[in-house]
């Protein structure tokens, strides 16, 4: 018994590394897409005009991100069945696997649909790129504004902080603190970005 739990638990470790090491090369295909501009958003047709270079890093930056939510979902299952006997839990661990839904769809659909308005306006004449920019940012505030920064950030901080009331009484003080500041920092750019989107 002992065994399993100490299987699962590295499982666990290697899919939450695998998440953050994801996210964060995401992360930075993303910023290298805009020209390293901005920390939270950018202009959208700053990121439309980015040319081939643009489209194929948002296209694979995309798809490594969809991997890194789809990575998240054995952490969450972890943390459940480890921490089984705190309250809430359950609605805890649906908050986590709310967030895997949330961002791997918002990633998908940046895959599929940014690399072709963005190679579509590298051809396109004057009359053609200004038809492009409204389809392009309203995906952009869609996916990157909306399901991201403002819907996903919400169960997101639910699922950290509810986790980390649980390993607070049970676990490792270290896994606490860092579920704790994240979801502390996390809850607030939510906050944020609900106050200042227009």
């Amino acid at each position: 018994m002992l065994r399993s739990t100490s299987t699962s638990g590295r499982v666990a470790i290697a899919f939450a590394v695998a998440t953050v090491t994801l996210e964060l090369t995401a992360g930075l295909m993303y910023s290298a897409a805009t020209g390293f501009s901005t920390l939270l958003t950018v202009e959208p047709s700053k990121l439309l005009a980015s040319g081939a270079a643009g489209a194929s890093l948002i296209h694979w930056g995309s798809l490594i991100d969809m991997l890194g939510y789809l990575s998240m979902a054995p952490v969450v299952i972890y943390l459940r069945d480890r921490y089984a006997s705190a309250r809430y839990v359950d609605l805890f661990a649906a908050a986590g696997l709310a967030v895997v839904v949330i961002g791997s769809i918002g990633a998908a659909a940046m895959a599929t649909a940014a690399p072709a308005l963005i190679s579509d306006y590298v051809g396109a004449n004057a009359a053609h790129k200004q038809a492009l920019l409204p389809a392009f940012a309203t995906l952009y505030r869609v996916v990157v504004l909306g399901l991201w920064q403002t819907l996903e950030a919400f169960p997101l901080t639910v699922w950290l902080l509810g986790s980390a009331s649980a390993v607070r009484r049970e676990g490792p003080r270290s896994v606490f603190v860092i579920l704790l500041v994240l979801g502390v920092v996390i809850g607030a750019l939510a906050v944020y970005r609900l106050i200042t989107t227009s």
